[in-house]
């Protein structure tokens, strides 16, 4: 499922009875609510949510914020490991994003976490605005 977009793919999909799990991607399918409607889709047909989450910290700790959020959660897929400077992305948390398999959510305002501007420019691609400039 990481490859459909909006609740209207997943519904499609649902449908048929096929799955027992799906996959949704928040930066595909259309963001926090929209990932939060296909769960609830999902739940009314029986149907467990593993959200898809190749993003920065900032994108899984949003994950993370989804799956504390509906009833069929049963994991996150992540991969920040393999870049070194992943943790140091975001500013507000205690420790790292993810800590021996799990996240602490954050409670702060928004997501809770805030884009370490320092660092994102850091390795920004050379040439290209960073955000908006």
């Amino acid at each position: 499922g990481e490859n459909y977009y909006l609740r209207f793919g997943f519904r499609e999909i649902l449908e048929t009875g096929a799955l027992d799990i799906i996959a949704p991607d928040l930066q595909k399918v259309g963001g926090l609510l929209e990932a939060r409607k296909i769960a609830d889709m999902a739940d009314t047909h029986y149907v467990a949510v593993a959200p898809h989450c190749i993003a920065s910290p900032i994108g899984t700790i949003a994950s993370a914020h989804v799956a504390t959020a509906i009833p069929n959660y049963v994991a996150l897929e992540w991969h920040g490991m393999s870049v070194p400077f992943w943790n140091d992305m975001v500013t507000g948390l205690d420790g790292p994003v993810i800590e021996n398999g799990y996240i602490k959510v954050p409670q702060g305002p928004g997501l809770g976490v805030d884009l370490n501007e320092e660092v994102a420019r850091q390795y920004a691609k050379e040439g290209e605005p960073f955000f908006g400039e």
